[in-house]
């Protein structure tokens, strides 16, 4: 009886150490893996969500370029290239995007948050688009390998990562559009924009003849001699145009507008299609055949006013119906974004060591 209580205990003995064993493996294996898959590591939370690093580096990514767009950088100005040290105004580059990042990232998941609390779920054609767009990225850069390569480069996640966000994105945009599909515009909401704003909606038609002050190899902005030989020929131009001579005539015979050879220099345009001085010229109080000289970041514009006419309302009110739409549309939506941001529940808590971290190598600084 000795003999098989030791047997049983000797047994008992080695599965336990067996199960430990097994255990270490599996504990092993999992901080290899982790080791492995760094995007695991989550550098913030917005209540019960977490915000993955790869999560952050998208967005951050995103609010980069966005910032080189809007402070109008040049064209050949990359994430990689600029200086996120810069100053602009109180604070650098970098800590603009970065807040920009965090408060994106914010409205992101209380959404998705909302969208999952009110049982929004992905169908088969949300799913169908999803692939779609992947499908489209791999075409746009070639191949899936090249895919790849270029979405990690240009949004810092792997192709399998973008596909996780495109999900949440479209979960979260279904509680974006619960809020907004409540909006709505009535015909005297229209009608009352138009009346109310009728002027800006007026076209008007003049002709120019543009004497260019860029270079036509660099388009570098010429030398001042050179400038001064622009103004003077431009000057010579409008007294022509005053003394009688066809301006179409002369804009076909001189300006350097290459639209000339299609247009011979005339233009029907509203507020906000053509360049400031341009446009503020054509839209002051002129009577046909006025005529002055208008100077651009092109160069010397010698332009004459042929009419100014008022758009009918009709061809206008669906256009204007959309507009205010999408307005008021993101005019609630932010409304109600702001009320949710305002408790303490959906605060986005950071883990500033690993931010810290991922910033290294996004902003290089």
């Amino acid at each position: 009886m000795e003999n098989e209580n030791a047997i049983v205990k000797k047994k008992s003995k080695g599965l336990l150490i067996g199960i430990i064993a097994a255990a270490v493996i599996i504990i092993a294996a999992a901080a290899v893996l982790f080791v492995l898959k760094p995007w695991s590591v989550d550098v913030a939370t917005v209540d019960n969500l977490k915000v993955t690093k790869y999560e952050y580096t998208f967005f951050t990514k995103f609010g980069m370029n966005q910032f080189i767009s809007t402070n109008n950088l040049t064209t050949t100005t990359t994430p990689e290239t600029y200086k996120w040290d810069t100053k602009k105004g109180t604070e650098t580059a970098k800590d603009a995007v970065k807040k920009s990042t965090l408060e994106q990232i914010q409205e992101f998941k209380i959404q998705l948050i909302k969208a999952k609390e009110a049982g929004y779920k992905l169908d088969s054609k949300d799913l169908e688009n999803i692939d779609a767009a992947i499908n489209e990225q791999i075409t746009n850069y070639g191949s899936r390998n090249a895919a790849e390569t270029g979405v990690k480069n240009d949004y810092g996640v792997t192709l399998s990562e973008l596909k996780d966000i495109y999900k949440d994105l479209t979960l979260a945009q279904k509680y974006r559009d619960s809020i907004t599909s409540k909006v709505i515009v009535s015909d005297d909401d229209v009608k009352k924009y138009y009346d109310d704003n009728k002027t800006n909606f007026d076209k008007v038609t003049v002709t120019h003849i543009l004497i260019s002050t860029l270079d036509s190899n660099t388009q570098a902005p010429v030398s001042a001699g050179k400038k001064a030989e622009a103004k003077k020929r431009a000057d010579e131009l409008l007294a022509k145009v005053r003394a009688g001579e066809d301006i179409t005539a002369l804009a076909e015979a001189n300006s350097e507008d290459p639209g000339v050879t299609q247009n011979k220099g005339e233009y029907t345009f509203g507020k906000g299609e053509m360049v400031p001085s341009f446009e503020e010229w054509a839209f002051k109080d002129h009577k046909a055949g006025d005529s002055d000289i208008v100077e651009s970041d092109y160069g010397y514009h010698v332009m004459q006013f042929h009419k100014r006419v008022p758009t009918p309302f009709d061809d206008l009110k669906e256009n204007i119906k959309s507009s205010l739409l999408a307005q008021k549309q993101s005019e609630e939506f932010t409304k109600k974004i702001d009320e949710l941001k305002k408790d303490n529940k959906y605060a986005i808590k950071t883990k500033d060591d690993v931010i810290a971290k991922v910033d290294k190598t996004l902003y290089k600084i």
